[in-house]
């Protein structure tokens, strides 16, 4: 592989010693991952403040960002520069001190890596091309595409920014996950529960309204378009905003023109993954869920996974890419009974235990 002249020159840096002995999760048989970690450590610490300069500035090299510059390696071997644009991007995204904005930027940031290295590890046929940010006839650029079998797969990377919604949630004695009927919002807010949370949906909205503008700029070929949600655990939320009561891939739907549900026609599937939470977690340097070794990982507990909901009128997803994502159908009978993944119409928080209105069957 031909490095990016950046990334070349550590192969040759005397710090190139410190990581190469045998440290569990330091697999120095990857030369051009630890140029990459070192390409990285410098860009990052050259800053005058970064949200990852701490863990940069460990010895032996944090796992995560360790995984972070094997992935960058593995990605520049499919899409030469993909991985010094990670790298680049994640440097980049700190300019002052504790900026909130930042970090989230920086977790979205984390969620495309994640995303495109889990596409680019699906079976892809052999004659497999990749390209990142391709350019569609409409000028505007998807996250990643995928020609294989004479057939294109494009795909778009969302994250939300939570962190205020998660200390909403945090506080607020009661959820309302899904939009409600003007009447019954306001009968709760009367009873008492004014300080309910609402729902976190537009976000939800923005990202279908831009992902089918995006697709719609190129042509099908036989493939199919997905949108990718990376959202924290609490998954029920994006789900609820897109099939439940006033879900938008339903016809009540609540965003409307002219009183007719909005269709997002060039969007076949909308797959939510529920990994921010991992990203904190791992950046914090606290446990991973499910067995993960690094925040890159998919964790290994069933009753955990991601979850996809083909559109009405989308076309059929091949499993390679739902497998590939670890991701249920969202009416999978594995996920019939656990709480995270049905649609709630309000939830109770009852001093650590959770009450759950729903019509769910």
């Amino acid at each position: 592989m031909n490095l990016h002249k950046n990334v070349a020159k550590y192969l040759a840096d005397l710090r190139y010693a410190l990581i190469s002995p045998p440290i569990p999760h330091v697999r120095a048989k990857d030369p051009s991952a630890i140029a990459y970690y070192l390409y990285a450590l410098d860009k990052v610490t050259a800053k005058e403040w970064h949200w990852l300069g701490y863990l940069f500035a460990k010895l032996p090299p944090n796992q995560n960002l360790w995984e972070f510059a094997l992935i960058c390696s593995h990605v520049a071997a499919h899409v030469p520069d993909l991985g010094v644009k990670f790298v680049d991007a994640l440097a980049d995204v700190c300019t002052g001190s504790y900026v909130e904005a930042q970090y989230e930027q920086m977790l979205q940031i984390f969620a495309e890596v994640f995303c495109i290295y889990r596409i680019l590890k699906m079976p892809w046929s052999k004659d497999a091309n990749f390209q990142h940010e391709p350019k569609g006839a409409n000028g505007k650029r998807p996250e990643f595409r995928v020609l294989a079998g004479g057939a294109y797969f494009i795909f778009e990377v969302k994250a939300p920014s939570l962190l205020e919604h998660q200390r909403r949630r945090a506080r607020a004695p009661t959820q309302i996950p899904a939009r409600l009927h003007p009447d019954l919002t306001a009968a709760l807010n009367a009873s008492g529960g004014g300080g309910a949370l609402m729902p976190r949906d537009n976000p939800v909205k923005d990202f279908l309204v831009d992902a089918n503008n995006k697709f719609v700029g190129f042509e099908s070929g036989g493939g199919v378009n997905i949108l990718i949600i990376v959202w924290d655990d609490f998954i029920y939320e994006p789900l609820a905003s897109l099939i439940g009561e006033t879900g938008l891939l339903t016809v009540n739907s609540f965003n409307r023109i002219e009183n007719k549900a909005v269709q997002y026609r060039a969007v076949d599937m909308v797959v939510c993954m529920r990994h921010l939470s991992v990203f904190q977690q791992g950046l914090a340097e606290r446990e991973l869920p499910d067995g993960r070794e690094t925040m890159f990982d998919f964790g290994s507990n069933p009753r955990t996974p991601n979850v996809h909901v083909p559109t009405p009128w989308g076309k059929p997803v091949p499993e390679l890419i739902t497998n590939g994502l670890s991701s249920l159908n969202y009416n999978d009978e594995v996920l019939r009974d656990v709480a995270e993944y049905r649609t709630p119409e309000l939830i109770i928080w009852l001093g650590g235990t959770t009450e759950i209105v729903s019509n769910d069957p």
